[in-house]
């Protein structure tokens, strides 16, 4: 039976701050005199008859040092010693076997069972109190460096290093047990707009409640970590159904939802989380932590806040998207870009007045490759910018072309990125390309989506203002479609609305469609804006808009998108 010093029991043990000692010995006389001594130095003790008591004792709670008798019965103290050095929970733990057996193979047999030093008996009491000091605090040190080196200095929790053995410690009891575990990976949605707004330490703030709230909704069985940045993984272990992985999802997702106060702000934040199973998903750690990934992402395109279980066409689509991102790579350098002009007409006029260009992909062995399939991908690697910068250049060189030819427009409009926008360069790019091709600044027309807007609005009003200067427009693109576009007609100095497709699509059969686009046309009137109705596809369509007061549009009324020598032949 264990028996512990007046203290209590184990529970009041725990939650002492002095160091508990385990000493186990199957004469009552030396542990009663162990006690006697280190009580006086202020430690807890805790007494076993035999190595397996002590062992027992041991996997309840860790002691912080323990002293162990070589010869016990029923469980000796160097299989003790073995069988303590496999618990996880000991890893820091030291051993001082004490031995009656004075010979170098006792000597070799204790450091080979995983004990940290040894005394012999009879106990020298000086030398026993000076060992446990040293030992308790060299134990004390490499704890901290242990964990330090394994665990996530902002959060606590365990980093990659330690995660990468739980996961590896929960396949080798899964295989042993036949069972299954899942492997979650979370990713914050939209985190880097957090800190690029409130500042990398109010981020960190959100991160450790984060932490917090995720590890108050998982149970002690379970292991969290943070990977890196806004990532977190976590082990759920022991499924008797799949359902349960779904219920924790759906519990992290909803803990996550409820709103943080920071900087006197309440913050709204969610999270996408993908799911890998062991071990349909995957049989080693490698495999499972890629196809989480790849399950987290199929959860951010299908709208965030959600969770998805990996299934095997996710990798066929992740093979084909880094297939794609590869290829993206040269193909500015290999000339595979075309510009495509899709034609702004003049509604009473019927006249071909401008264009919006747009980009194309002619891939030597797949054809035109989708820009709603290239255009993700470039945003997400960077190269955006990069083909930003040349459709700019291509289309004010072919500006100037048709002018000299005698072909004039009264503006080309231009897609800007995000991206592109936010890195600054826009407005000194313009002027220099204008300069080049002896273009009127006025011909040229930035478009602009309201994700461009949203991040810094005062810093997006000083680069609108910067091309204003120059003489060039700016179009607010897919107006109606975002959470705040009415607003920013009043925020901006645009000079064109472009009214999204999702809007016309409908007109004139639905009613309230047709209202609201109606009503979008008489406010930007008001404000003294063009107006540019896109999509149009029916003569009813165009109709209506014409009844409204829409100056412009475009659509496959009139004409598809046209390469350069097909728009020629259309405005003549």
């Amino acid at each position: 039976m264990i028996n512990t010093d007046s203290a209590g029991d184990v529970s009041s043990i725990e939650a002492r701050s002095q160091p508990v000692i385990l000493v186990a010995d199957d004469d009552p006389a030396i542990r009663l005199q162990i006690r006697h001594v280190l009580k006086k130095m202020g430690y807890q003790i805790v007494e076993a008859e035999n190595g397996l008591q002590a062992l027992n004792y041991i996997v309840q709670q860790p002691p912080d040092l323990i002293i162990m008798d070589a010869i016990m019965p029923e469980m000796d103290g160097f299989r003790a010693c073995r069988e303590i050095s496999e618990l996880e929970s000991c890893k820091d733990t030291p051993v001082l076997m004490i031995t009656a057996l004075d010979n170098d193979d006792s000597v070799i047999s204790a450091f080979e069972s995983g004990a940290t030093d040894y005394v012999t008996k009879p106990l020298n009491w000086s030398v026993l109190k000076y060992r446990i000091q040293r030992m308790l605090v060299t134990a004390d040190a490499q704890r901290k460096i242990r964990h330090i080196a394994y665990h996530d200095v902002l959060t606590g929790l365990p980093n990659r290093v330690l995660f990468n053995d739980r996961v590896e410690r929960a396949i080798s009891r899964a295989q042993r047990e036949s069972t299954a575990f899942a492997l979650l990976y979370i990713d914050i949605d939209h985190f880097k707009v957090i800190n690029d707004s409130m500042g990398h330490a109010v981020g960190d703030q959100l991160l450790n409640q984060i932490a917090e709230r995720f590890t108050s909704v998982l149970r002690k069985s379970d292991t969290i970590a943070r990977l890196g940045g806004d990532e977190f993984t976590i082990i759920v272990e022991g499924l008797n159904v799949p359902d349960q992985v779904s219920i924790v999802a759906q519990n992290l997702l909803k803990r996550l939802a409820k709103p943080v106060l920071l900087a006197e702000r309440n913050i709204h934040v969610t999270g996408s989380i993908g799911i890998a199973m062991y071990p349909q998903d995957g049989d080693d750690l490698g495999v499972l932590l890629k196809h989480a990934d790849i399950a987290m992402y199929r959860a951010k395109e299908s709208g965030r806040q959600q969770f998805q279980y990996y299934a095997e066409e996710m990798s066929r689509k992740a093979m084909r998207r880094l297939d794609l991102e590869n290829q993206l790579h040269h193909a500015l350098d290999q000339d595979q870009f075309e510009i495509y002009y899709q034609p702004r007409i003049h509604m009473l006029s019927g006249k071909c007045l401008g264009a919006e260009a747009l980009l194309r992909w002619n891939h030597p062995q797949k054809g035109i490759i989708s820009p709603a399939e290239f255009i993700p991908v470039a945003e997400e690697t960077g190269l955006i910018v990069k083909l930003d910068k040349w459709v700019m250049k291509h289309t004010c060189k072919q500006l100037a072309k048709w002018k000299q030819q005698g072909l004039s427009l009264d503006v080309l409009s231009i897609n800007i990125s995000a991206r592109y926008f936010s890195e600054g360069g826009l407005a000194d790019d313009c002027r220099e390309l204008i300069e080049d091709s002896g273009l009127d600044a006025s011909q040229i027309e930035i478009e602009l989506t309201e994700n461009t807007l949203v991040k810094n609005q005062d810093r997006a009003k000083r680069m609108i203002d910067a091309l204003h200067q120059q003489g060039v427009n700016i179009a607010l693109d897919d107006f109606g479609t975002g959470y705040a576009s009415m607003s920013y007609l009043k925020a901006f100095p645009f000079d064109t609305v472009k009214i999204d497709r999702s809007f016309v699509n409908d007109i004139p059969e639905d009613k309230q469609n047709t209202a609201i686009v109606s009503a979008m046309i008489q406010l930007a009137s008001a404000l003294d804006l063009n107006v540019v109705a896109e999509g149009v596809e029916s003569e009813a369509q165009s109709a209506c808009l014409v009844e409204s007061h829409c100056q412009h549009a475009q659509g496959f009324l009139w004409s598809r998108p046209l390469c350069v020598r097909e728009f020629e032949q259309f405005v003549k």
